[in-house]
């Protein structure tokens, strides 16, 4: 039997009568039957095979198992069939043959190893570590067994030569002479095992010897008394005499053989019939009494009752061979057992009752009958019943006692096991706060726990006998009725209802019965276990009251709601919803639940990301997506936020869906962003004004060249001959100036014009050259020492030219500003570019004023806080913006040793993401 029929565990017990488990004779562990040889055997030849004789693990007991292959109805192996024969039945056989005085017969298998033999020659020995051992028959104590092993050890051709029958052969034995044997072998297939009956010739030829010596000498006497009447008398008187010597001869010996027949009518011939008869008569008696002696002595066994008799004279035991197995000892055949050595065998605790019960059986005063424990020599206690009666001689005076004896352990635990059973169930049905009912097929309470009876207010006598509709609130009767007859009709079927019952006092619970009909003593009865559920019916209402609310709320809340599966199937939507989109989850509207069909087509491919992000990764959502309203077809902005419910392992049940109208607040965001652009250009007019000077210097420069190269041109020109080549030269450098001078105009042009935003890909360093030139007035006018360190491998960034070239105007601007005072120090302003982390470029201006004051490094971006009494507040506020807009970030920190340092990020476009730089407009910061 397999441990808990898991897979790879075995566990031998033994077998008991009427197919009982008995005690647990080994357990093994890691069994993989595909790697022991029988199993391998059986599906690599397709045919049986049977092992060798192995040694049991808890009896010095040889057993062998054949398997066989099992194959399907296609002829395919599937498994293997095994059976494992304990050889003990076969060992007894040979135990009781007697072949002469000293014959033996034996059985051994191909490797030599003995499988059992007469005479009370063992087949297992014990090793010298104490174990034991297979024995060699070569190695066999017994003379007989061991030379003729041996003998055929010496000549294995006589084993194994191919015969129809046994063979016969003959030895010289040293001690005993003449040793007379035969040999078969199991067929070819089987086993392989021989079998050899060996006896000394003196067992057979003594007897014939000595019946020859008698039959000689009463022949001599006879021819001495009788030779008148010739030798044909003697030989006709003689030879039935002889056969009948050597018939009593062989039967006294235990060598059954026919009788000679004797065809006269004379004394010899009466003789000889009686013998005859006699000898038939006896060979049926013998043989039925080995039968009844087998009978006996199995039925000992499979019942585990043995037999004892005590002589009270010497007080010595004789038992059965299933006396000494209960008592765990190896049957001792033909000795007796002292008493104190069986009192010695029986619990301590016991002795006392055995001694009283034993001294009132001898007496007579009570018949002997007990039931007390004994230990075993190791140490295992097992129960056992014995009773006997009392035996007394002529005179009446007690000579023996004769009784049986039982082992009764199985039988005293499963009655101890039944009665824990018992008890247990009892106690359960007794004190669970479970209500248990038992109401038979007419409906009547048979039986009713206490805690049952106590929550309807009832005592248990009260419910006992009454009909169980009684207990029942009228309008539920008839389905008890029902429910009832649909136990009775599946019996062993589980069934369960909720219904009401009504107390006592008259109040009333709701109930959920579980219940199953089955036959106690060939009676139908219903088995209920009962539950109150009246909280939950009060929560199970309230919850619905509740969600009923809840529902009115959110059908009358000015938003639109809705709930989804966990793969984002919708499976609620409320009537702002429905009434917005005109969509339904019924489908009666005629829309579509495509994204496509209700959202703005710019909105769709950011919301479904965000979505399908959400829906991989349970992460709440939030996005804003315009709508398109089914009653007018225009879109409204909506913000949209789901968040999941989840479980307490953390899975998603649900999603809850919350749309917000938030088209009033979107145009308030253009309106202000509008509002920004306005200021933005004020901002860069005021700017302007202030580089007014500058920008005239930067436009009388190239005029003035201008001016000064016309009339050198000039007079080239007009000397003789003209020097063509001095006048182009100067003639290009007045182009030059002249582009010069539309440049600066048409930068200061752009930068005051008030237009939308124009992304492209915009160069820093060359943005950052530009603005300089239009601040070089200024520099030159405050004494101040302009660097530059710009990176050569710089990336383009995605922007407006025009807003980025007037956050930079501001920031050279700010620093001019701070260093206007500053007399005890070089007044230095330091232009810096380079790549920064995370694809991006970082700008920094950085000047030696007279820099921030820790608490208003965050202050000087806030609008309309300003540092400088004439300035408005706003400059340091919009370009915060404009960097913000473009995905950067502006800050400001303190310079060591003085000034201060702003610095801002872009992303890169290394993409070219970016139009050029006429590119698409965009709304503008």
């Amino acid at each position: 039997m397999t441990d808990e029929f898991r897979a790879g565990v075995v566990r031998e017990f033994e077998a008991l009568p009427g197919g009982r488990v008995g005690r647990l004779r080994k357990s093994e562990g890691a069994f993989d039957s595909r790697r022991r040889i029988w199993y391998a055997q059986a599906k690599e030849t397709g045919e049986r095979y049977w092992t060798e004789p192995y040694l049991g693990l808890v009896e010095p007991i040889l057993g062998v198992s054949l398997s066989a292959p099992v194959f399907n109805k296609d002829g395919n192996f599937v498994g293997v069939c095994g059976i494992d024969l304990i050889l003990t039945q076969l060992s007894r056989f040979l135990q009781t043959l007697e072949i002469g005085d000293n014959g033996r017969a034996f059985i051994i298998d191909a490797t030599g190893h003995l499988i059992g033999a007469s005479g009370g020659v063992s087949p297992v020995t014990v090793g010298a570590d104490g174990g034991h051992l297979r024995l060699q028959a070569s190695e066999a104590t017994d003379p007989i067994v061991r030379e003729t092993a041996r003998y055929l050890g010496r000549h294995p051709g006589i084993a194994g030569a191919s015969s129809a029958g046994p063979r016969v052969f003959s030895f010289i034995d040293p001690e005993r002479g003449r040793i007379y044997a035969a040999v078969d072998r199991v067929a070819p297939g089987a086993l392989k095992w021989t079998i050899i009956s060996a006896v000394p010739a003196s067992d057979f030829l003594r007897p014939v010897y000595r019946a020859a010596y008698v039959s000689v000498g009463i022949g001599t006497v006879i021819v001495a008394a009788f030779v008148v009447l010739g030798l044909g008398t003697v030989e006709r008187t003689l030879g039935p005499l002889t056969a009948l010597t050597r018939a009593a001869h062989a039967i006294a010996k235990g060598e059954w053989r026919d009788v000679p027949k004797v065809s006269r009518t004379d004394e010899v011939g009466l003789l000889a019939q009686a013998f005859a008869l006699m000898t038939s008569r006896l060979k049926e008696t013998l043989e039925g009494l080995r039968r009844s002696e087998a009978n006996f002595a199995e039925a000992q066994r499979v019942a585990h009752v043995g037999y004892w008799e005590r002589d009270l004279g010497t007080d010595c035991l004789t038992w059965s061979d299933e006396t000494y197995r209960i008592f765990g000892l190896t049957p001792r055949p033909g000795t007796v057992v002292g008493l104190a050595e069986a009192i010695e065998r029986i619990h301590p605790e016991d002795r006392p009752i055995w001694n009283n019960a034993a001294a009132e059986a001898v007496r007579g005063e009570s018949r002997y009958d007990l039931e007390y424990r004994i230990v075993r020599p190791n140490g295992e206690v097992r129960i056992v019943h014995s009773q006997g009666d009392l035996t007394r001689d002529t005179s009446g005076s007690p000579r023996s006692m004769f009784g049986t004896i039982q082992d009764v352990t199985e039988r005293k635990r499963v009655e101890e096991a039944l009665r824990d059973s018992e008890e247990q169930w009892r106690a359960v049905f007794e004190n669970n706060p479970t209500m248990y009912f038992m109401v038979d097929a007419t409906g009547t309470i048979v039986s009713v726990n206490p805690f049952g009876a106590e929550q309807l207010g009832y005592t248990v006598d009260e419910l006992i006998g009454r009909p169980v509709q009684d207990i029942f609130y009228e309008a539920d009767r008839d389905a008890v009725q029902r429910h009832a007859a649909a136990c009775l009709e599946h019996l062993g079927r589980a069934m369960s209802w909720e219904l009401r019952k009504i107390r006592k006092n008259g109040s009333m619970l709701w109930v959920r019965e579980t219940a199953r009909a089955m036959l106690i003593r060939r009676r139908p009865v219903i088995l209920i276990v009962c539950e109150d559920i009246t909280e939950r019916k009060r929560a199970e209402e309230a919850a619905r009251r509740s969600e009923e609310e809840l529902r009115q709320v959110i059908e009358t809340v000015p938003a639109m709601v809705w709930t989804a599966l966990p793969d984002g199937r919708v499976d609620f939507i409320n009537r702002r919803w429905q009434e917005f989109t005109g969509l339904s989850l019924d489908g009666t509207s005629g829309g579509t639940w495509e994204p496509e069909a209700r959202f703005h087509p710019e909105d769709l491919e950011q919301y479904m990301s965000k979505w399908r992000t959400s829906l991989a990764t349970g992460h709440s959502f939030e996005a804003e997506v315009r709508i398109r309203r089914a009653a007018d077809g225009e879109y409204r902005w909506w913000l949209e936020s789901a968040v999941p419910l989840r479980d307490e392992h953390g899975t998603v049940l649900k999603w809850y869906g919350f749309l917000v109208d938030i088209e009033g607040r979107k145009r308030a965001e253009e309106a202000l962003q509008k509002a920004q652009a306005e200021l933005a250009h004020v901002t860069r007019v005021t700017t302007m004004g202030a580089l007014t000077s500058s920008i005239a210097h930067e436009v009388n420069q190239p005029l003035a060249a201008v001016v000064t190269n016309a009339n050198a041109a000039l007079r080239w020109l007009a000397s003789h001959p003209p020097n063509v080549g001095e006048a182009r030269e100067t003639l290009e450098r007045i182009v030059r100036d002249g582009h010069r001078a539309g440049e600066v105009i048409g930068r200061v042009r752009a930068l005051l014009k008030k237009t939308a935003t124009a992304t492209a890909q915009v160069d820093l360093n060359g943005l950052i050259e530009d603005s300089l030139a239009l601040v070089d007035g200024e520099v030159r006018r405050h004494r101040i020492l302009l660097r530059t360190e710009l990176a050569h491998d710089l990336p383009r960034v995605a922007g407006d030219r025009v807003q980025l070239q007037q956050v930079m105007l501001n920031l050279v601007m700010n620093g001019i500003e701070a260093m206007k005072k500053v007399e005890d120090r070089p007044r230095e302003l330091l232009i810096s570019s380079r790549p920064h982390a995370s694809e991006a470029v970082l700008v920094a201006v950085q000047d030696t004023g007279v820099g921030l004051a820790p608490q208003n490094v965050e202050r000087v971006f806030e609008a309309f806080y300003t540092t400088k009494a004439e300035g408005l507040g706003m400059g340091l506020a919009i370009c915060r913006s404009i960097i913000e807009a473009h995905g950067g970030r502006l800050w400001a920190a303190a310079s060591e040793p003085c000034g201060a340092v702003f610095q801002f990020t872009l992303p890169s476009d290394q993409d070219g993401s970016a139009p050029g730089e006429h590119g698409g407009q965009t709304p503008a910061v």
